[in-house]
C-alpha cells in the first residue's frame, strides 16, 4: 500500500524540498513527508486519513485522480492549482499525480509531488502585467515604434507603424517593408540605414512612405542600436508623422509664392500705370498743343480759307482723340468696377461688319494694307449692345492694322457655334512671342509689336465688354505667322433681347 513506506525511504524523503504524499485508493493521505509539512502547514499527524482535495481546497486533485484511475497504467500527470496552507494562505502548486498498482495490477492509490510555484506564478503575473501595460502603451503611442535586426528586417512594429506605411508585419517581413518606402526616397533611406547598421551607428532620415491607400506619409524616421554584452543585436526605432507639419510647410511655401506673385503683379501694374500715364499725359500734351498752336494761327488776321479749314480740322481731330483717350480711360475704370452697362438689342452682325470695314477701310488703304470680311450666314443675329460691340470690333480692327506690314491683310469673319456666333479678326503681322500671350488683355499692358505706344487699354476694354454679354475672347499667334484673335457672344435666339 502507498502507506506502507520504508523507514530507510521515508527518511530519504523527508530531506527533498518538494512535499510527497501517498494516497490510498479511496484518495485519503496515507504519507506526508517533512516537505509537505513545510508546505501546507500540517504535521504528518494532522493529515493523516485526511482527503487530500478537501485539506487542500483543491477541487481538481480529485477531477485529476479520477482521471488517472480510468486510464489504468496511464503515465504521471501533471497540473497547476491555487491551494491553502493550514494558515488560510494561498499558494501557487505545481503538481505530478502517479497512480499506484500492485503485482496484479489493480490501483491501490496515489503518490503526489508538489512543488511550491508561488514565486514563479507571482513574477510571472507581474511580467503578464508589464507586457500588458507595455503593450498598452505601444498601441497608443502618437509614435510609430519598431525593432529591427542588423539586416535591417522587422521583428517588431506597433500599431500606428502600420497606420504610417500600410503594412501588416507578414507584409514587411525580409525587405518588403522598403516597397513602402516612396520610390523617390527608397535608394537614399535604404542606404543610410545599411550604413549606419554596419557602424553600429544611430540612423535619422525623414522620408516619404507612399501608402496602400494611395496617401503620401511624410514621417521623421529614427533608430538606436541595441546592444547585448557590448554587441550591437539590433536597432529600436521610431517613425514620427510629420505630414501636417510638411503640409504647412508646403502652404506656407505656396503663400510666400503667391505673396511674391502678386507683389510683381503689384510692381508690373505699378510700372505699367505709370508708364500708361506717362504716354496719357504726352498725348493729351501733344492734343491740347495740338489745339493752342490751332487756335493762334486762327486768330491771325487775314488766314488763307484753305489753312483756316486745315487748322479748324486739326482742332477737330486732335478733340476726337482726346475724347476717345478719356472714354477709354471711364471705360477701364468701368470693366474694372464691374458697372459697365450693356443694353441689349438684336444686331445684324452682316450689317455691323460691313458699317466697321467701312469706318476702317480709309486707314486701311493709307497703310497699304488689304481689309476684308465674310460672314458665314447672311441672317447672323445676335443678342447685344450695338454700339460696344461695334467698339470691340473696331478696338480689334485698329490692333489688328497696326500690326501688319504695307501689303499684309487683315480679315474679320463670322460664323455660328454652339448657342452663339464666333467672331475672328485675323492678320498678317509678325505675331506674338509666347511669353507674351498670357499678358495681351492684362490692363496697361503693350504688345511690343505694335507700331507704336498707346496707353495698353483698348485689348482689356475689349475683354470687358465681350465678357459683359456672356461671352469670351482669345489669341492664337504663331511668331512670323500672323496673329488672330477670336470671340464670341449668344446668338439673339439662344439669349433673346
Amino acid at each position: 500500500m502507498p502507506g506502507a513506506t520504508p523507514p530507510n525511504q521515508q527518511n530519504l524523503l523527508d530531506f527533498t524540498h518538494e512535499a510527497v504524499i501517498a494516497l490510498d485508493e479511496n484518495e485519503r493521505i496515507t504519507f506526508w513527508n517533512r516537505g509537505a509539512e513545510r508546505m501546507y502547514g500540517w504535521t504528518a499527524a494532522e493529515a493523516s486519513g485526511q482527503a487530500l482535495a478537501d485539506l487542500l481546497r483543491a477541487e481538481c486533485l480529485r477531477d485529476a485522480m479520477g482521471t488517472l484511475r480510468s486510464q489504468g497504467r496511464a503515465p504521471p500527470r501533471t497540473c497547476e492549482f491555487v491551494s491553502s496552507r493550514k494558515d488560510g494562505a494561498t499558494l501557487w502548486v505545481a503538481a505530478s499525480l502517479s497512480v499506484c498498482h500492485d503485482d496484479e495490477g489493480r490501483s491501490v492509490g496515489f503518490v503526489a509531488v508538489h512543488r511550491d510555484v508561488t514565486d514563479r506564478k507571482r513574477a510571472e503575473a507581474k511580467l503578464c502585467e508589464s507586457e500588458a501595460r507595455m503593450r498598452a502603451l505601444l498601441d497608443a503611442s502618437p509614435l510609430g515604434i519598431d525593432i529591427m535586426d542588423l539586416a535591417g528586417h522587422p521583428v517588431f512594429f506597433n500599431p500606428k507603424c502600420e497606420e504610417l506605411h500600410g503594412l501588416s508585419l507578414a507584409d514587411a517581413q525580409g525587405r518588403g517593408w522598403t516597397e513602402a518606402i516612396h520610390p523617390e526616397d527608397r535608394a537614399r533611406v535604404v542606404s543610410s540605414w545599411y550604413q549606419a547598421a554596419g557602424a553600429g551607428e544611430p540612423w535619422a532620415e525623414t522620408y516619404r512612405f507612399l501608402h496602400r491607400d494611395g496617401r503620401v506619409v511624410w514621417v521623421s524616421g529614427r533608430a538606436a542600436p541595441m546592444f547585448l554584452d557590448g554587441t550591437p543585436v539590433g536597432y529600436v526605432g521610431t517613425l514620427e508623422d510629420i505630414t501636417p507639419l510638411k503640409q504647412a510647410e508646403a502652404d506656407r511655401e505656396r503663400m510666400l509664392d503667391a505673396e511674391r506673385e502678386l507683389r510683381a503683379q503689384a510692381e508690373r501694374a505699378t510700372r505699367q500705370r505709370d508708364e500708361t500715364l506717362a504716354i496719357v499725359a504726352h498725348d493729351l500734351r501733344n492734343f491740347i498743343s495740338t489745339i493752342l498752336l490751332c487756335v493762334a494761327r486762327l486768330e491771325r488776321p487775314k488766314l488763307p480759307e484753305d489753312e483756316r479749314a486745315r487748322r479748324v480740322g486739326a482742332i477737330q481731330r486732335a478733340a476726337e482723340a482726346t475724347e476717345h483717350l478719356i472714354r477709354d480711360l471711364l471705360d477701364a475704370s468701368r470693366i474694372e468696377s464691374g458697372t459697365l452697362a450693356i443694353e441689349r438689342s438684336r444686331v445684324d452682325f452682316a450689317a455691323l461688319f460691313r458699317a466697321a470695314v467701312e469706318l476702317m477701310q480709309p486707314r486701311a488703304a493709307e497703310l497699304g494694307i488689304s481689309l476684308d470680311y465674310a460672314v458665314a450666314d447672311d441672317d447672323v443675329e445676335v443678342s447685344g449692345d450695338r454700339r460696344r460691340l461695334m467698339q470691340v470690333l473696331l478696338n480689334l480692327l485698329d490692333n489688328a492694322l497696326k500690326c501688319t506690314p504695307p501689303s499684309g491683310r487683315v480679315s474679320l469673319r463670322a460664323r455660328r457655334s454652339g448657342g452663339g456666333v464666333e467672331i475672328a479678326v485675323e492678320d498678317t503681322g509678325r505675331g506674338i512671342e509666347a511669353e507674351a500671350l498670357p499678358h495681351i488683355f492684362d490692363r496697361y499692358w503693350q504688345a511690343k509689336r505694335a507700331s507704336r505706344a498707346g496707353a495698353g487699354l483698348g485689348l482689356t476694354i475689349t475683354k470687358g465688354i465681350v465678357e459683359a454679354h456672356g461671352g469670351r475672347i482669345w489669341v492664337e499667334s504663331t511668331p512670323g505667322r500672323g496673329t488672330t484673335l477670336r470671340f464670341t457672344v449668344p446668338a439673339a435666339s439662344a439669349n433673346p433681347p
